[in-house]
């Protein structure tokens, strides 16, 4: 070896040995400078694979060409990839020092890491031992490189989750919304699959930052090292959302800087589930289409593709021409799936319907797992005819005049698994045929002949098939209303001597309001009997009431009438770059904003107090100001410590005319827009300033204590 081989190799004992010795302790017992110094391992661990990979061609290539300085080189090219797998090796200890990956796996890693470090710098000195025995020297290389690939499995899982590097082909898409059932949960159907999109990669079953595994719910559930992530029906309490909320170059904001982020409305979707008290169980089918959490998730689901299994066929694919010729205006005939040979066959308006639009398909009989004969003027006899789709596996026959006296007719069908029969006036004898076909799972019967009592026994005989009765009520069973809501929720912003009118989907209801922000119940507050004139602000807290009911939860709609016309407005202080999309038009612009997204049609002060300018050209009499703010202390945005208000006819001629010193909250609470009143000065105006000083120093109560708190403004009135 040169002088230069011999240090290097020295050098790489001394850190082989302080790996061992580092891998026999505790990987927490460090210094948390080592577990900073272990954030360069994902940096340097691809050099060593890189060039531990390439060795195999590079040494056969040097033994053919023979040449003495490129072999004497190639030690050193073997010395350098030993001292990288080294370094690595040692950085992956000091990342391992944070305890947040699975145990098993990482034990794994971290020993075969080690490995791959010792076996390198060994090559160094096998190397002039086998230098003339390829064959063998080859195997030695070959043998580091299955090791390397071992190590980097292991490595793989530890990051991105099982089989990273194994030869399983199988995908899987993580976020894909379950197909929805009677048994889908509102956690299942929405809040898991953001988690798989968002959080999963950094908690799950092989790595635990914060002690968190978002896998499955009962993990979730768990907890991390700080206990609960969320406070069931209170948002503002709930870790996991404060986190949310946070400024995105905050270290504590999740996910972090770089990763994808939750969108306003998924984020929305995390505040109402918990809001409405986090409750696992709960089914989606069992939301109203009122419920915000339906309605949240139907969005979601427009634009998140659903989990179905894709099912390989062993049958041919059907001419294109046959399936051309079959494609009318009231017949469509389309491929299951992508590049698959299954086809569905539906039918249009039933006044063009007969029987022989159906026989005519018996050219594709053996492809067709899919027929839709919903509505049409179709009977028993049409069971034979379908009979003859030997691999047909789902039939809809909902609202047609289908008996099912000859249901024995389908007994052939070796892969029938659903019939759909809701509105006909099929009855239990004909079900128990039908029961006859092996192959059948699941046949729904809603708004049919069949009783509660026969579904029992269907239930008791036949207990692998599902019998779809849909919801039935229990005559015992208490409901609780959902809240009344104004018919326009989206206009809060009314023209001066306009209504409001409050509306139940229930008829019968007794909707009872109040208008002094009191809590209304079964007997306080004013009964809705006609719309509610709009003078100025108002807030109207409500609730539905009836006879067999629970009373609903309070609604609480704040709505602010249209002010004097601002000419222009201007910041002086300049909001977050995050909340400032609209700038200073966003406070004149009559548009409102929701507090569970302050992403939109808000502007946000921290670092700086809210100071903005108001410019009017026909000098109008001014007696208050009226400003939209945000109230969500779980996300640190506080009301204004002082708002003070300055006027005059230019903004170098001003004098303070209005102030106002809001109350500070004493607890969490929850989100909510508060409209703060600054009564004036009266008089005629050209110019307006006005200053809101956030909170610089957030009370001890708060998990933030100390720090700096926001203010969020969303439109500003003037009267």
């Amino acid at each position: 070896m040169t002088r230069h081989q011999t240090t290097l190799s020295y050098g790489i004992v001394v850190l082989q040995v302080f790996l061992i010795l580092f891998s026999l302790l505790d990987p927490q017992a460090l210094p948390s400078a080592f577990s900073y110094a272990g954030k360069f391992h994902p940096l340097l661990l691809h050099l060593p694979i890189t060039l531990g990979i390439i060795l195999l061609p590079l040494s056969i290539w040097i033994h053919k060409i023979n040449n003495a300085p490129v072999k004497a080189a190639f030690k050193t090219v073997l010395l350098y990839n030993a001292l990288l797998a080294t370094t690595t090796a040692l950085g992956g200890l000091f990342l391992s020092s944070n305890n947040e990956y699975d145990q098993d796996t990482l034990f794994n890693h971290k020993w075969s890491g080690v490995g791959i470090a010792l076996f390198s710098h060994a090559l160094v000195y096998i190397y002039p031992l086998l230098e003339f025995k390829q064959k063998y020297w080859n195997l030695s290389i070959a043998s580091s490189i299955a090791l390397l690939i071992f190590g980097s499995h292991y490595g793989g899982t530890l990051t991105h989750g099982e089989d990273f590097l194994s030869f399983n082909s199988k995908e899987e898409i993580k976020n894909l919304i379950p197909v929805i059932d009677k048994q889908t949960t509102v956690y299942e159907a929405g809040i898991q699959p953001i988690l798989n999109a968002k959080c999963v990669s950094c908690h799950n079953d092989q790595k635990k930052k914060g002690g968190l595994n978002f896998s499955s719910v009962e993990q979730t559930l768990k907890g991390g090292k700080h206990g609960a992530i969320w406070t069931a029906g209170d948002p503002s309490k709930s870790e996991f959302i404060q986190r949310l909320l946070l400024e995105l170059d905050d270290k504590k904001h999740m996910p972090p800087k770089g990763k994808s982020q939750l969108l306003s409305d998924e984020i929305a979707l995390f505040s109402s589930w918990v809001q409405q008290g986090a409750d696992v169980k709960k089914t989606f089918l069992s939301l109203s289409n009122e419920d915000t959490l339906k309605l949240i998730i139907d969005q979601l689901h427009a634009r998140i593709p659903t989990k179905k299994e894709e099912k390989i066929y062993s049958f041919k694919s059907a001419s294109a021409d046959d399936i051309a010729s079959l494609n009318t205006p009231f017949r469509r005939v389309i491929p299951l799936a992508f590049n698959s040979p299954a086809l569905s066959i539906k039918f249009y308006l039933k006044e063009k319907f007969n029987i022989e639009l159906l026989k005519e398909c018996a050219k594709i009989n053996k492809q067709v797992v899919e027929i839709n004969l919903s509505t049409m003027p179709v009977d028993d006899k049409i069971l034979p005819i379908l009979a003859e789709f030997e691999h047909l596996e789902r039939i809809n026959l909902n609202g047609t005049l289908v008996t099912g006296t000859n249901f024995s007719a389908l007994a052939k069908l070796k892969f029938l698994e659903q019939v759909s029969l809701t509105g006909t006036a099929i009855d239990k004898k004909a079900l128990e045929q039908l029961a006859n076909t092996k192959s059948l799972k699941k046949v729904f019967i809603w708004n049919t002949q069949v009783s509660e009592t026969d579904i029992v026994e269907l239930q008791k005989k036949y207990s692998s098939i599902q019998w779809d009765k849909g919801y039935i009520p229990n005559p015992s069973e208490i409901l609780k209303l959902t809240p009344p809501y104004p018919i326009n929720r989206e206009k809060t912003i009314l023209e001066p001597g306009e209504s409001i009118s409050l509306k139940h989907p229930l008829p019968g209801v007794t909707i009872r309001y109040s208008l002094d922000g009191t809590s209304p119940d079964t007997l306080q507050g004013s009964v809705y009997t006609k719309p509610i004139p709009a003078n100025g602000l108002i807030r109207i807290i409500s609730v539905a009431t009836n006879n067999g009911w629970l009373s609903s939860n309070l609604s609480d709609y704040t709505f602010f009438q249209k002010g004097f016309s601002v000419d222009s407005a201007v910041l002086l202080n300049e909001p977050d770059n995050r909340y400032k999309k609209a700038g200073a038009k966003a406070l004149i612009d009559l548009t409102k904003g929701f507090v569970d997204n302050l992403g939109m049609n808000w502007l946000g002060f921290r670092e700086k107090s809210m100071k903005a300018g108001f410019h009017f050209s026909n000098n109008p009499m001014l007696k208050q100001i009226v400003m939209s703010m945000a109230d969500n202390t779980g996300a640190y945005v506080f009301p204004p410590t002082q708002i003070t208000i300055r006027g005059g006819s230019n903004a170098k001629n001003m004098k303070t005319i209005g102030t106002l010193t809001p109350e500070m909250p004493t607890a969490y609470r929850g989100n909510s827009v508060l409209p703060y009143v600054i009564p004036l000065v009266p008089g005629n105006y050209a110019y307006i300033e006005i200053e809101a000083q956030n909170i610089t120093k957030l009370p001890k109560w708060h998990n933030g204590k100390g720090e700096k708190g926001w203010v969020f403004v969303d439109e500003v009135f003037f009267y």
